[in-house]
Parts: structure tokens; C-alpha cells; sequence
């Protein structure tokens, strides 16, 4: 049956470190098929969720958008054979590079293509030595200080 050999893992790295994320996949079939592999970039809800407060997406009653909508392609191989391997080099990340990480596998070995997807999650801390406790006190406070006034207002649009 067709497989991933190797996924990628969730990891957290410093900014200015470089990163890989592995992912290889053996197809089922004969191996004079195409396999395509696709490393997708997808900005994640809960980093999305911070920089934005909810009143602003609750204005419009539109459905939530589809994570497929916020992804972005960062590269593409295609083999001919039964095996095929990507390994996504990230240099020098920076903090805006957190997100998930998908590899998603295109199979297509008996005419129609099937979908294989595999994420991670890269968590990005500023440099500057291993996290310490106050950092993180730092980092949250000025967030729940947004917070107040912004949720207020969101329940206000809401029951609009």
C-alpha cells in the first residue's frame, strides 16, 4: 500500500536558525507512474487569530475560509517512479515563518489522482537563548491588555 516513509515533525526553532522538514513517500503501484510531491505553507489560525481580533471577521457573515484559501505552494518535485523525496530546506527562519507545513503527495498510479497530506508545525521564538519564563510573561501581557477593549467591541458587532 502506498505510504510516507518519513513525515515531517512538529519543531520549534530560534529566528535566524535554519530549518528541514522531511517527508518521503512510496507509491503502491508499478513503478513507471508519476508521482508528484507539494510543500504547502499554511499561516496558521492561532497566530492568525492573534494579530486580528474577532470583531473584525465577524462583521462579514461570511463561513470561515477554508484553510486551503490562506495556503501558499512553496515548491514542487514530480518523479516517474514508485518513490519520491522532499526535504524543505528553511534558511535564516523568521518569526512571521511559523505556521504549519504540509507535504501533500499527489499519486496518481491507476489514472486518477489520489491525495496524500502530511503537516507539522513550526513554532518560531525570537533569538536569544533558550525561552525564559518572564519572556513569555512579557509577550502575553500586552496581548490581554488588547484584548479588553477588542472583545467588547466584537460582542457588540455580533449581536448585530
Amino acid at each position: 500500500a502506498a505510504l510516507f516513509t518519513e513525515t515531517p515533525h512538529d519543531m520549534t526553532a530560534q529566528a535566524g536558525e535554519d530549518v528541514e522538514m522531511a517527508c518521503s513517500f512510496r507509491g503502491s503501484g508499478s513503478p513507471s507512474y508519476s508521482l508528484e510531491i507539494q510543500w504547502w505553507y499554511v499561516r496558521n489560525h492561532k497566530d492568525w487569530t492573534d494579530k486580528q481580533t474577532w470583531a473584525s471577521s465577524q462583521l462579514n457573515s461570511s463561513p470561515p475560509e477554508e484553510p486551503g484559501k490562506e495556503a501558499t505552494k512553496i515548491s514542487v518535485v514530480k518523479v516517474v517512479g514508485s518513490n519520491i523525496s522532499h526535504k524543505l530546506r528553511l534558511s535564516r527562519v523568521k518569526l512571521e515563518d511559523e505556521g504549519t507545513y504540509e507535504c501533500r503527495v499527489i499519486d496518481s498510479s491507476d489514472g486518477k489522482a489520489r491525495h496524500h497530506k502530511v503537516k507539522a508545525y513550526l513554532r518560531v521564538e525570537a533569538a536569544g537563548g533558550p525561552g525564559h519564563p518572564q519572556d513569555t510573561e512579557l509577550r502575553e501581557a500586552p496581548l490581554a491588555e488588547l484584548a479588553a477593549p477588542g472583545s467588547a467591541h466584537a460582542h457588540h458587532h455580533h449581536h448585530h
